[in-house]
């Protein structure tokens, strides 16, 4: 009897090439995998996808009641509440695609070690299905533009750049922490904590005209999404776009997805051995 031999899949892509034609040729399971995850997500819950606009909703009640009300402060000619949800519904797009990403590697444990398919598909399919709820979002802001009055910009169609620099950033950092996850379990607790330390880093319960210490001027632009917001909101509201924030926020994106892309790569091939 002939004896079997053992045949060992590994990816198709070299250790520091990209991988982007091997995630197209496997398109289709990135649409079942996104499928997947927003069913999964939402099933057995009350209200469903309502959870997509009753989240940011409240959260964006609660703020404008306590920075806004409370405490007096402006938001340079905005109403609150349109003024907060414009952001929020970008930060929670970006900040629910990282945190469920981050770990997307440890909950598919069987997938990864029994099955080949490009592992990238894992952590890209929950920053997809986060554009679920942003769209969703969408609808419920119009409603709140509508119901305060407030008007805006023609430029509105040009947020189309923020949400593709958004999922840039949030792909990059997704690809970086789920590959550093499979190894060190410690990622799990560190994500949900900069995540929070970065809402308040960023502009997004308030505008970055209130940064006025020059130390802090200087340090936030290289949080890109600092840009990213200023702009989100300039071309909604026609407020006024920090540029040299905006220009400096689409390197460094640049510059984060193509390293968490080409960390995770790298990482690849040992995957099923540390998992």
């Amino acid at each position: 009897m002939a004896a079997v031999k053992e045949k060992i899949i590994r990816p198709k892509a070299s250790r520091w090439e990209l991988g982007l034609k091997e995630v197209w040729d496997y398109r289709e399971l990135l649409y079942f995998l996104t499928l997947k995850q927003i069913q999964t997500k939402y099933k057995q819950t009350a209200i469903g996808v309502g959870w997509a606009v009753l989240q940011p909703m409240l959260t964006t009640i609660i703020f404008a009641v306590i920075f806004y009300e409370v405490a007096g402060l402006s938001t340079g000619g905005v109403k609150p509440i349109p003024f907060l949800y414009a952001g929020l519904m970008l930060w929670t797009f970006f900040s629910t695609g990282l945190n469920g990403a981050s770990m997307s590697l440890i909950t598919n444990v069987a997938m990864v070690t029994k099955v080949y398919f490009p592992r990238i598909l894992l952590p890209l399919s929950l920053v997809i299905a986060a554009l679920l709820d942003y769209a969703i979002a969408w609808g419920l802001f119009f409603g709140i533009v509508l119901l305060t009055g407030e008007s805006l910009s023609v430029l509105l169609p040009l947020t189309i750049i923020p949400l593709v620099l958004t999922f840039l950033l949030s792909c990059g950092l997704s690809f970086l922490m789920s590959a550093m996850a499979a190894k060190y379990r410690d990622v799990q607790y560190i994500v949900p904590f900069f995540i929070t330390i970065l809402l308040y880093a960023t502009p997004v319960l308030y505008p970055s005209s209130w940064v006025q210490n020059e130390s802090l001027r200087w340090i936030l632009p290289l949080n890109p999404l600092a840009g990213i917001m200023s702009a989100q909101r300039a071309f909604i509201f026609d407020s006024v776009l920090d540029i040299g924030m905006f220009l400096v926020s689409i390197p460094l994106t640049m510059v984060v997805f193509f390293l968490g892309l080409l960390y995770f790569k790298a990482y690849e091939r040992r995957l099923a051995d540390v998992i």
